[in-house]
């Protein structure tokens, strides 16, 4: 008999933001993740399900807490279902671990678990739960790096859970794993456009493409999403339409120097300078910018 299982990553949190390595350190969802974790609930609410399993670690945790407020099942946890642990890189950025491991691969710093071993972790859990519910229907609430690495090793599929709280759905058969359905992030859509405040998402998409409205190479484009105080972009599908860099102290001050629409996306520049804004709800932001880069060009320094 076949298992059903929906496989979601955690609401997003502010060391998510900042780019900072969480690993096992028990970091709480942020306003933003709590927004995040009620839309997935809602949206999983629709369907039947028959459990609801999670890491122990609090933004999975919550999520899946979130979950079982709408489908009414006790929340089941589970310690193996924990994000890579990340040994000495836990806390870094990636400026940080660049620093003291020049050209070293996070999963390869020494006392990091590696890409094997977490791949091994996360295909024993998701196989014992899929034993343990055969015919039934199951939501798994887990972490980035667990979770691509099972789609990646396990299922053989490109490694596309990069989301938060978005849904990858795999079957298992009694023998093995294979995909059910298309990468679900419906829940995440406002207008048509999905709202990511996560630098590493923006600042790997810029290494790859650069940034548009910005003449730099790809790899000092990164650096100026990476340095940033706060960034927050907006997509349709994988297609970056829109994006703001901010600075700011933290307490009183801040300021916005850089704000890019794509023609035909001059809505997103208010909605993308207000969620910069939100996040610090004390401080003043400034914009050293003329508009919305109405013809797709990057406005500001």
């Amino acid at each position: 008999m076949k298992t059903y299982i929906a496989l979601v990553r955690h609401g997003v949190t502010d060391w998510n933001y900042d780019g900072r390595a969480q690993g096992q350190v028990d970091i709480p969802l942020n306003a933003e993740g709590e927004r995040q974790a009620g839309a997935v609930a809602a949206r999983l609410a629709t369907e039947r399900w028959d459990a609801v399993y999670s890491s122990d670690l609090a933004r999975a945790r919550a999520t899946a807490e979130a979950i079982c407020r709408l489908t009414g099942h006790a929340l089941i946890t589970d310690e193996r279902l924990r994000e890579r642990s990340m040994g000495p890189a836990e806390g870094m950025t990636a400026v940080e671990r660049e620093a003291l491991w020049p050209g070293v691969a996070l999963s390869d710093i020494p006392g990091v678990e590696s890409d094997a071993a977490l791949g091994l972790r996360a295909e024993a859990v998701l196989t014992e739960i899929a034993r343990r519910h055969p015919g039934q229907r199951i939501v798994v609430v887990s972490h980035g790096a667990l979770l691509n690495r099972f789609l990646q090793q396990t299922v053989g599929t490109k490694p596309v859970n990069f989301r938060n709280t978005g849904i990858s759905p795999v079957v298992w058969d009694g023998q093995g794993f294979r995909p059910a359905g298309q990468h679900d992030y419906r829940h995440l859509l406002v207008d048509g456009v999905e709202y990511d405040g996560v630098r590493t998402r923006l600042a790997h998409h810029v290494q790859r493409e650069g940034l548009p409205g910005v003449a730099l190479p790809p790899e000092k484009a990164a650096l100026m999403v990476r340095n940033a105080s706060a960034v927050d972009a907006a997509w349709v599908d994988d297609r970056l339409v829109g994006y703001v860099r901010a600075f700011t102290d933290r307490v009183r001050y801040g300021y916005i120097d850089l704000l890019y629409t794509a023609p035909g996306y001059e809505r997103v520049g208010a909605v993308l300078q207000r969620r910069i804004a939100e996040r610090y709800p004390e401080v003043r932001f400034e914009l050293i910018a003329g508009g919305a880069g109405e013809t797709g060009e990057a406005t500001g320094a």
